[in-house]
């Protein structure tokens, strides 16, 4: 079953750009993962300090996996000071349209 994250995360004034190339830079070994099925870096229209990041993954055991190394613990490290708190995540489930299939 596919798993499926929403992820809004909140800059400090200013450090959205910093925060959305970081986001790009740690999501780039997921490229070459055949479980993750979307990673999508977005900007807010409605609010300058705003990026959503979508994920899809083809269980959530894959998505724990690539979530759980080292080299992902230091992208972390690097982007919660550009915060103005913790990433809020909502857990959601495909219920159909067009998206990959996992």
């Amino acid at each position: 079953m596919a798993y499926a994250l929403i992820n809004k995360m909140t800059t400090n004034p200013g450090r959205r750009q910093e925060v959305i190339d970081l986001m790009l830079e740690a999501g780039a070994p997921f490229d070459d993962d055949p479980a993750c099925l979307l990673y999508l870096v977005s900007a807010a229209s409605d609010d300058p300090d705003v990026i959503w990041v979508q994920d899809l993954w083809t269980d959530e055991a894959a998505h724990v996996a690539a979530m759980s190394t080292e080299e992902m613990s230091g992208y972390v490290k690097q982007a919660m000071p550009l915060l103005t708190g913790m990433p809020e995540q909502i857990e959601v489930q495909p219920s159909g349209g067009k998206y990959p299939a996992g």
